[in-house]
């Protein structure tokens, strides 16, 4: 088997950043993409411009082809099976279809859905209207004073749902979500997990593996916007209930009703995703191409060094696991009383691409009280110019906001 190429030669595929103006640590919001997405998002159009599964001529069969075999692909990449992949607009839809399809027939008053503080608003929000709706209740998974969630993971005797993440997007603590999954299932509780800020950082483990549920947006992971993947594990998919209905769901219709296509394909219902999906394909190969642990190796340096010249500057404060070990990808700061938004605009201005602001994590910014807060987010393509660029701009910028 030939050895990966070096991680150094990957910045050379993402044509956005190929003339070096930008340093691109916003990352966690969503990644940049190779030139093989874009040219596989054309290359369809082109040659393959057809809705699937319906279609007898070639380009129908092609678009078919295509689909599928992105289904089979991501499935590969996230040691499922094909049959397990359902393909949605976003991590978000995925989440709230398994609140809406799977959960709510079976959540009753006086029952608890589990959450974790770290949670972004799209895997909390879905379940806080769900448990208007039932009459459930919501049951925070608390965090230590540095926002990890760490074993043992307990339960109330009234849980019937645990949903976590697996990274935290706003200040990238790493939950251990083998100890967790284990533990629900031990009390026999699905579990769904977040892994949008994992999929592509982190070598799958062993809760991935064995989680009811997973959700993911591929733009994330250096593909197209507009595509999410829900993985529902053996008979769990075909507990979820259609949310929406129409064609391509269906097997076949009367005046009277309809009768439904077998999962995944009766949870897809109208036309897909079909391009962005194909486009996905040469994304998971980058990824299996320069592997992910040599990806995680690689970011862990960068947020060791990034952690690093954060302490020599006095006027931020690091959010989250001091440990670079406990993080995947974001580092958040509290910045003195400065303003975020401002010193996030003028870093840009130095061309340094950051968020501020509450990164979809209200709740857990609220309870640690530093929100809103400066989010750097490292990726495979970031290199030590782009931490170093962040460094050197960063205490100005802060002195500057604070005379805006």
């Amino acid at each position: 088997m030939n050895a990966p190429p070096p991680l150094a030669s990957l910045r050379q595929r993402f044509p956005a950043l190929a003339d070096g103006s930008l340093a691109p640590l916003d990352n966690a919001a969503t990644t940049h993409r190779p030139q093989a997405v874009l040219d596989a998002l054309a290359r369809f159009y082109v040659e393959s411009n057809a809705n699937v599964h319906r279609a007898n001529h070639r380009l129908g069969a092609a678009a078919t082809a295509a689909y599928e075999g992105a289904r089979r692909r991501v499935a590969r990449f996230l040691g499922a099976q094909a049959e397990e992949v359902v393909f949605t607009r976003n991590a978000t839809e995925g989440i709230n279809l398994v609140a809406r399809g799977f959960l709510e027939a079976r959540l009753q008053a006086g029952q608890s859905v589990c959450v974790s503080r770290l949670e972004h608003h799209s895997n909390l929000v879905p379940w806080q209207e769900l448990c208007k709706r039932t009459g459930a209740r919501l049951h925070w998974l608390e965090i230590d004073d540095h926002a990890r969630l760490a074993p043992p993971f307990e339960f109330p005797d009234d849980a019937a749902f645990v949903a976590c993440t697996r990274v935290s997007n706003a200040v990238g603590t790493i939950v251990d979500t083998t100890a967790l999954v284990r533990a629900a299932h031990a009390r026999e509780l699905p579990v769904l997990l977040d892994i949008t800020q994992a999929a592509g950082h982190l070598p799958l483990d062993e809760g991935t593996r064995e989680a009811d549920f997973l959700a993911l947006s591929a733009h994330k992971m250096y593909g197209p916007m507009g595509l999410g993947v829900l993985v529902g594990r053996g008979e769990r998919l075909a507990q979820i209930e259609p949310q929406l209905f129409g064609g391509e769901m269906v097997e076949s219709v009367s005046a009277e009703g309809a009768r439904f296509r077998d999962p995944p394909w009766r949870l897809e219902a109208g036309t897909p995703a079909v391009a962005p999906a194909a486009a996905f394909v040469p994304a998971l190969d980058l990824l299996d191409e320069f592997g992910v642990e040599a990806i995680r190796a690689h970011e862990l340096e960068l947020l060791q060094r990034l952690l690093d010249g954060l302490a020599a500057i006095d006027s931020v404060s690091v959010v989250g696991p001091a440990s670079a070990a406990e993080r995947s990808g974001a580092v958040s700061l509290a910045l003195g009383g400065a303003d975020a938004h401002t010193v996030g605009t003028i870093l840009d201005m130095a061309g340094v691409a950051v968020r501020a602001g509450f990164h979809c994590a209200e709740p857990l910014l609220r309870q640690i009280g530093c929100g809103p807060t400066l989010r750097a987010s490292v990726a495979a393509y970031s290199n030590t110019h782009d931490v170093d660029r962040f460094l050197a701009a960063l205490p100005e910028a802060v002195e500057a906001a604070r005379f805006s």
